[in-house]
C-alpha cells in the first residue's frame, strides 16, 4: 500500500496552494520590509511560466516545490523560536494560571 503524501490536500488543490504562497509572500513583505509587489511577482512567475504545462509528472514536481517552500518556512520559524529559548508551540499568554 502506497503511503499518502503529507501535503496531499495542497497537492490536489493548486488554487489553495497558490493562494497560500501569495499569503506567505505578503507576510514576508510586511515582516521583513520588502516591497510586496516584488515578492508576489517572484511567487507568480513560476506559476505563470508553467500554466500551460500538460505533463502530469512535471506539474506534480512544481506543486511539490511550492509545498516545500511553504513547509521550509514553517520549519524555519519553528526553529527560530527554539533558538530564542521559547517553545514555538506554547501559548504566549502564560500570565494566567491554568484551571483544572
Amino acid at each position: 500500500m502506497a503511503s499518502q503524501h503529507p501535503a496531499q490536500f495542497l497537492l490536489e488543490n493548486p488554487t489553495k496552494l497558490y493562494r497560500d504562497c501569495l499569503r506567505l509572500a505578503d507576510f514576508l513583505a510586511k515582516k521583513q520590509g520588502f516591497p510586496r509587489d516584488v515578492l508576489r511577482q517572484q511567487v507568480m512567475a513560476p506559476w505563470r511560466a508553467f500554466k500551460n504545462e500538460t505533463n502530469p509528472e512535471l506539474i506534480m514536481k512544481h506543486r511539490e516545490a511550492a509545498v516545500r517552500g511553504l513547509s521550509n518556512y514553517m520549519f524555519y520559524e519553528a526553529s527560530m523560536g527554539s533558538m530564542d529559548g521559547a517553545n514555538p508551540f506554547a501559548p504566549e499568554d502564560d500570565d494566567e494560571p491554568t484551571k483544572h
